[in-house]
């Protein structure tokens, strides 16, 4: 991840300018596959059956370790009360994706630039104005579809869907290049069962969406246990097959690191998590490249 520049945080509208930059790139590639299907840029919606799973981590793991490699990376946090890795990136955002809600302000504005290649639509609480009633699902699926904008010219979308299924719906686009990443962060009964279930709720509404599984805190024989656990049940009562996209590892050198307050990219740059989440997102780019390919 040498490449991973920071940028000082974005103040008042400077930000539009430098969002502006980094979406202006790519806008004349096809939207769609030689079969017919849209094509968006390769997005990895990373969500888990159950809260405290890490899907935040491993979602600023996975962006980070690409836009070190020099992609064009949007992550987007679709936490819609805390929000935390505009925290955990180091970055000041001056909106949310909430703000979006009735056209209070447009897509750039929800977008923050973290590095020269990747940028944040940041979670949480609208910022702007006092609007504190819940968005309806119908409103949460019109924020993520009018942030596509911002995803034009990206070689990667990251999507951090936590532990709620509703997310993971709203989020959806679908596309050719779209698939979940279903975090399992545990070998226990109720883990398992809980990662099974959210596969289960997704394939019910969206049957063709791919579905891999992505395994934290454990990883060799234990990992392999955990997957196939998931995929037997996916196999037996959905009918589908499950992939393993990789392992990630327990990592007390970077939970330290990120005590001590160490940025982000510092912090994770070289440690055993980060190592397994950019072998995880190029292996996804890589299958993402193949189908546009049509091999």
């Amino acid at each position: 991840m040498s490449g991973y520049q920071l940028m000082s945080p974005p103040r008042g509208t400077a930000s539009v300018s430098q969002v502006d930059a980094l979406l202006g790139l790519g806008r004349s590639r096809s939207n769609t596959t030689p079969d017919g299907a849209l094509r968006g840029a390769t997005t990895l919606l990373v969500a888990s059956g159950r809260g405290g799973s890490g899907t935040s981590l491993l979602s600023a793991l996975l962006a980070v370790a690409a836009a070190g490699d020099g992609r064009r990376v949007l992550l987007i946090d679709a936490d819609d009360f805390v929000g935390p890795l505009a925290l955990t990136l180091g970055v000041q955002a001056r909106a949310s994706w909430q703000d979006l809600r009735g056209g209070r302000v447009s897509p750039p504005d929800v977008a923050t630039p973290v590095s020269t290649t990747l940028t944040l639509v940041a979670g949480g609480a609208p910022r702007l104005g006092a609007d504190a009633l819940p968005l309806t699902a119908t409103e949460r699926r019109a924020c993520m579809r009018r942030l596509g904008v911002l995803a034009e010219g990206m070689d990667l979308v990251v999507i951090d869907c936590g532990a709620r299924v509703d997310a993971v719906l709203a989020a959806v686009t679908p596309h050719a290049d779209e698939r979940l990443l279903a975090v399992s962060a545990g070998s226990d009964p109720v883990g398992l069962a809980s990662t099974y279930a959210l596969c289960k709720a997704v394939h019910t509404r969206y049957g063709a969406l791919p579905m891999d599984v992505l395994v934290n805190r454990h990883e060799g024989s234990e990992a392999a246990h955990c997957f196939d656990a998931i995929d037997a049940g996916a196999r037996q009562f959905l009918g589908i097959s499950l992939r393993l996209a990789g392992a990630v590892p327990s990592d007390p050198t970077l939970d330290t690191a990120l005590r001590a307050g160490m940025p982000f990219p510092h912090a994770a740059a070289g440690s055993p998590a980060a190592i397994a989440a950019h072998d995880v997102v190029m292996r996804a780019l890589a299958t993402a490249s193949l189908s546009r390919s049509g091999t």
